[in-house]
C-alpha cells in the first residue's frame, strides 16, 4: 500500500480539545510541570500565574512529555463536560466538578476566608 507524498511526512494538527485522564505512574511528572510552571512565571513576571492554566503536551511512546503550548487560561477542552465534571475533580471534590464549578467555588471560600487578594490581581 502506498501513501501520497504530501502524506509521507507527519505533522501535528489539533483538530479538537477534550479533557483527558492519563496513566496514574504519569501523574507525578504532570504535577511537576506544572508546579516548574508557576515557579518560572513568579520568578519571571510578578507575582506569577493566579489561576487555571493548561500545559499543552504530548506524551512519546517512551512517556516523554513535551509542552508545545501555554494557555493562561482554561483549555480548550477543560470544562466542556459542565454538567458531568472532569474525573479528577469529581474524585477530589465528590461532586460532579468542571473547572469553572471549581473556579466559582473557590472564589467563594476565598471570599468567606478574606483571602481574595491572594486569588485576584
Amino acid at each position: 500500500m502506498t501513501m501520497p507524498i504530501h502524506q509521507q511526512i507527519p505533522e501535528m494538527t489539533v483538530v479538537g480539545h477534550n479533557t483527558a485522564t492519563i496513566r496514574e505512574s504519569l501523574l507525578e511528572k504532570a504535577f511537576e510541570l506544572g508546579e516548574k510552571f508557576i515557579k518560572a512565571s513568579k520568578e519571571h513576571y510578578d507575582p506569577g500565574i493566579i489561576g487555571p492554566f493548561c500545559l499543552q503536551t504530548c506524551i512519546d511512546k517512551d512517556m516523554n512529555y513535551y509542552i508545545y503550548d501555554v494557555a493562561p487560561r482554561l483549555g480548550g477542552g477543560t470544562n466542556v463536560h459542565v454538567s458531568v465534571g472532569h474525573p479528577y475533580g469529581n474524585a477530589t471534590w465528590r461532586k460532579p466538578m468542571s473547572s469553572g464549578r471549581r473556579i466559582a467555588m473557590e472564589l467563594r471560600m476565598a471570599a468567606e476566608q478574606d483571602r481574595l487578594l491572594e486569588v485576584l490581581t
